[in-house]
């Protein structure tokens, strides 16, 4: 294989629109202007066999440059990719196709917080779940603390049974 840069490396993938997440080439071109600063390390990827250049279409600059990757450039900036991240929860997740939250897709009971509008509960707050309910609080803070005190005690008990 021929010596490349890994930056030069890095412009071969980025002209085939692969990376760490995307690993199938969808592309192969880089349009480069006359002034573009890596120029030379694109001429030195034409002259290594591993680009080739054309002149741009005629709706571009007079100076523009487009370049496409060769058959060995493709086989370097794929073989050089990193290996694949280990996948995680949190991208199945984001793979999946569901209306609810991290948290409850994962299982997770998320409080609800409640607000009164009768007497005597008019303007106050709570929190809720199925493990506890807290008490109705002035403040949201008041409330998250009662309802961990909530949430404390009903372990307590569920353990002692």
């Amino acid at each position: 294989m021929t010596e490349a840069t890994q930056y030069q490396i890095g412009l071969l993938q980025h002209a085939l629109g692969i990376n760490e997440n995307r690993r199938e080439p969808y592309r192969n071109y880089f349009l480069a202007s006359g002034g573009h600063s890596d120029n030379a390390d694109l001429e030195s990827l034409v002259a290594a066999g591993l680009m080739s250049s054309r002149t741009a279409p005629s709706f571009c600059a007079e100076d523009d440059v487009v370049y496409h990757v060769t058959e060995a450039g493709r086989e370097l900036a794929i073989a050089a990719q990193p290996a694949p991240k280990k996948r995680t929860r949190y991208d199945d997740y984001l793979r999946s196709e569901v209306c609810e939250s991290f948290a409850e897709w994962l299982g997770i009971d998320v409080p609800k917080v409640e607000y009164g509008s009768w007497y005597p509960n008019s303007g106050k707050i709570r929190m809720t779940s199925s493990r506890a309910t807290g008490a109705w609080c002035s403040t949201k803070k008041e409330a998250k603390a009662s309802y961990k005190q909530a949430l404390s005690a009903s372990k307590a008990r569920r353990e002692a049974v």
